[in-house]
């Protein structure tokens, strides 16, 4: 038996190192896509390398609103979760299971909750949560372990196909870089859809049952007490809180509340009037972030909180500011050279009607691998996997489901996205990939079974 762990233990750490000697940085990712893109342009479209240039200019800056968009959605989330009252409210929740298996459950329910409700809200407040967890339940002598609240914190992502996921708020919202094609199709069409809705609530509930259950078998290991220990002082030092006196005028007015909290609360009134009035038509980039945007102003309660948190939060968004502007180069190259319409001409030939959002599902998924961002491989996709879904006759919508399930897929598996939740609790990605190839594996089945036989 420890010899068949050994290898198992093996094997993880060969695939771990392999991920981090051969899967490069997110930036040198698109540098390199930006080239593999132009050759195929020069190979399979009769566009030369000066009118190649000039598509890859014209594209460059082309799609500011659509990242302003993102990082707004990132951002917002972020402030939500870095707010003290929620911070306060998730440490005070870690307090209260009892066991184990008591605890990992209450986590994985907050933390699939959170992440569908929005994934940068759920994955800082993972990280919140999930070390308060650790710790609270360390005094109790319930040594959860560290790994599996790592990976879940991470591969709980896979619920964000819900009312935030990028790409089906991007056709939501009016303007988007593609409506020329598919016009605006709204959320009711794609993720609250019954399929995808049923498919999230099977996957929670297979998660809920299979975690717990593991947890109370694995009970953390000796090499966790010095990240237990650091973890420890973190918590701590979170939880203290510090009162600023107000000494000047201007120390007042940082600290004054109400002008931020009215705000807050009238912009708030203001989405819900908004959606109230105009159902699932309403919900698109602008209601949504409004709406994080001004709950953050009412949790951080005033100027100097919101600052705080801002700072707090800003380093989430830098590679979406980075990278985005050159997926916008290559999607100019997609549509200004033609190879977006030789790519759509090419999906169509290799699949049929009844399996297209299969097929999209799947390569979205294997691409993810390369490009993992679901709002920059929206970009990279698009112009030719919405025409060919057109062309032969599938549901824009369900296409946009199947894109947004595929990117979500390989997210587990995917270091990209563990990279946050690797930081903030210290370990190696060795460390929680047996537990997010348990999820990948779940999700695989349930997801691709929904496509196959519902979402098409």
């Amino acid at each position: 038996m420890e010899t068949k762990k050994k290898n198992n233990g093996s094997m993880i750490d060969k695939l771990s190192q392999w991920s981090q000697k051969y899967i490069p940085d997110a930036l040198p990712l698109v540098l390199a896509l930006t080239f593999v893109v132009a050759v195929l342009a020069l190979i399979l479209t009769p566009t030369n390398p000066i009118e190649l240039a000039q598509c890859w200019y014209d594209g460059f800056w082309s799609l500011l609103n659509f990242t302003i968009n993102i990082v707004m959605l990132m951002f917002t989330g972020f402030l939500v979760a870095n707010s003290k009252p929620v911070a306060k409210g998730l440490s005070a929740l870690a307090k209260k299971p009892k066991t184990t298996k008591s605890a990992v459950f209450l986590f994985m329910i907050v933390t699939i909750i959170l992440f569908y409700i929005h994934f940068a809200l759920g994955m800082a407040a993972a990280i919140v949560f999930g070390k308060a967890l650790i710790v609270e339940q360390n005094k109790k002598g319930n040594k959860l372990p560290i790994g599996l609240i790592a990976a879940a914190a991470g591969f709980c992502i896979v619920f964000q196909a819900g009312p935030t996921a990028s790409a089906p708020l991007t056709v939501s919202t009016p303007g988007h870089f593609i409506e020329d094609v598919i016009g605006i199709i709204t959320m009711d069409k794609t993720m609250f859809t019954l399929p995808i809705i049923l498919m999230n609530v099977i996957m929670a509930v297979i998660f809920l049952i299979v975690f717990p259950r593991i947890a109370a078998k694995d009970n953390g290991s000796i090499d966790d007490s010095e990240i237990l220990a650091r973890l420890e002082r973190e918590v701590e030092e979170a939880q203290a809180d510090r009162k600023v006196e107000a000494k000047s005028f201007a120390d007042k007015m940082d600290q004054f509340a109400w002008f931020q909290i009215a705000l807050g609360v009238i912009g708030l009134i203001l989405v819900i009037i908004s959606v109230a009035k105009g159902g699932l038509s309403k919900l698109g980039f602008n209601s949504v972030n409004m709406f994080f945007f001004t709950l953050a102003m009412i949790l951080t309660k005033n100027p100097a909180g919101l600052a705080k948190a801002a700072k707090e939060s800003i380093g989430s968004v830098t590679g979406v500011v980075l990278q985005f502007p050159f997926y916008a180069g290559i999607f100019g190259i997609l549509n200004g050279s033609g190879l977006g319409a030789v790519l759509t001409e090419f999906f169509v030939s290799i699949s049929s009607p009844r399996m297209f959002t299969s097929v999209v599902l799947w390569f979205s998924s294997l691409l993810n691998m390369l490009v993992p961002s679901g709002g920059s491989q929206f970009v990279v996709e698009a112009p030719y996997i919405m025409p060919a879904a057109l062309e032969l006759g599938v549901d824009a919508g369900k296409v946009v489901s199947a894109f947004t399930c595929g990117d979500l897929l390989t997210n587990l598996i995917q270091p990209f996205w563990a990279i946050p939740v690797l930081s903030a609790f210290g370990v190696k990605f060795r460390k929680i990939f047996p537990y997010c190839l348990i999820a990948f594996a779940i999700a695989f089945v349930v997801v691709s079974g929904t496509f196959l036989f519902f979402a098409y």
